[in-house]
């Protein structure tokens, strides 16, 4: 096994401030990450769709999430993961254990004496979602060895779906988004001639690792990558072949909810009148202050402070965890009478210009400015001071109804933005 370290390794200029439509990813696991550099992989994918992305790694070779003899080495036990993940706003963390632990029967995992493999997981995840609520947790669900591992499988696709397996049972605590590289592995076996192992029988072969990058890009982008022209050094043929199998795996209607893909749907709750709502539709509803369920209808009446998310269910039986929502104060007034209290303002409202004005006669410092779309995407906004009062630049901001969320010393202050074409 190659024990070469690819840690903290940035893939775009860094130090600098990264645009606000980029997607900010961060990869943790070992060398079935890193083998043939398959970050880069992945960025390439995003290249060829136009979609900016900032990348970085903490990929030791051979470091599990959870073993308890790598000690601070596991990623869980690791301080350099944990100020990784304090680094910045993640948008997406993905997560690749060694898959050697899910390769046993269903809800089968190594003792907790050898391996915190679900423990492990939740704790990243839950410091992934204290840092950044918004953040979505994807987990690699991949392959083992090529020729199988007796007792537990005596072929490569029979591990892989052992493995696919556990990667969904650990999802039943995680309500996160599981990447189904495995299927698409599966597929390739079954009808291309290419081989997607290294010579060693385990790791990925560039094949295995660009097929892998292509499930990622579908996974977190929602977007097919047959169109797409990133070749990966490979033949026309053999990566239009790849990128198919890809597709099929992501897209499939038999996996969509199997592996909770619609997850990666980013829902921020709305504060109004006392009452929390989400934008859209859903099957079922999940209102929860804390680790407390508080209702379980669309419309969830509150009437102390507190923070507060959603567990959702879409129609195709996806689990979606929403963002978590402060709510500093809780009143029942008119919004002109919420504003007044609060002392900030938002004019012109509706705007159609490229900035908008906040007035804050309180003079209630803002540190950040988000702003969230009625489909639940998420924008953080330029802006500056202006004595006390804030600008907004507006200008790469479709026409719609927002809700921002001003973050402020006091807590977090929520106001409707309507922009107009004219």
């Amino acid at each position: 096994m190659r024990t070469c370290f690819y840690t903290l390794l940035f893939f775009l200029a860094c130090s600098a401030a990264v645009a606000q439509d980029t997607t900010k990813i961060l990869f943790i696991g070992n060398s079935f990450t890193y083998y043939n550099n398959m970050p880069q992989m992945f960025k390439a994918f995003a290249d060829s769709a136009h979609k900016p992305v900032y990348i970085v790694q903490q990929t030791p070779g051979g470091i599990s999430v959870g073993d308890i003899a790598q000690e601070n080495i596991a990623h869980a036990n690791n301080p350099v993961v944990y100020h990784l993940i304090r680094s910045t706003k993640w948008d997406v963390v993905v997560i690749q254990d060694n898959q050697g632990r899910f390769m046993r029967d269903s809800a089968q995992f190594p003792s907790v004496t050898a391996s915190r493999v679900v423990e492990g997981h939740i704790q990243l995840m839950d410091s992934v979602k204290a840092h950044e609520s918004c953040a979505k947790v994807v987990l690699f669900g991949g392959w083992a060895f090529k020729n199988g591992y007796p007792p537990y499988g005596n072929t490569g696709i029979e591990l892989i779906h052992h493995i696919l397996t556990n990667y969904v049972v650990l999802n039943d605590s995680m309500n996160e988004v599981i990447a189904p590289i495995g299927e698409a592995w599966i597929k390739a076996i079954n009808t291309q001639t290419m081989d997607l192992w290294d010579t060693d029988e385990t790791h990925p072969s560039p094949s295995g690792s660009y097929l892998t990058a292509s499930v990622i890009f579908s996974t977190i982008f929602n977007q097919q990558t047959k169109l797409l022209n990133y070749t990966g050094g490979l033949s026309a043929t053999d990566s239009y072949s790849l990128r198919a199998c890809a597709d099929s795996a992501v897209f499939g209607t038999t996996y969509h909810s199997k592996y909770n893909l619609g997850g990666m749907r980013v829902v921020a709750p709305q504060y109004n009148n006392g009452v929390l709502q989400v934008p859209g539709s859903f099957a079922s509803y999940q209102w929860y202050k804390g680790d407390s369920l508080i209702g379980q209808s669309a419309n969830c009446a509150i009437t102390t402070a507190g923070v507060y998310k959603a567990f959702l269910k879409d129609n195709d039986g996806c689990r979606i965890k929403s963002c978590e929502l402060a709510v500093a104060s809780v009143t029942t007034g008119i919004e002109t009478d919420k504003e007044n209290e609060a002392g900030i303002s938002v004019f012109p409202n509706p705007s159609h210009g490229e900035q908008v004005i906040i007035q804050n006669a309180a003079f209630n410092p803002i540190t950040q400015v988000e702003a969230y779309s009625m489909s639940g995407l998420r924008k953080d906004v330029p802006f500056k001071q202006l004595n006390t009062a804030w600008q907004l630049d507006v200008s790469q901001m479709a026409a719609g109804c927002y809700i921002l969320n001003l973050h402020t010393a006091k807590g977090i202050v929520h106001r409707k933005l309507i922009l107009s074409d004219n």
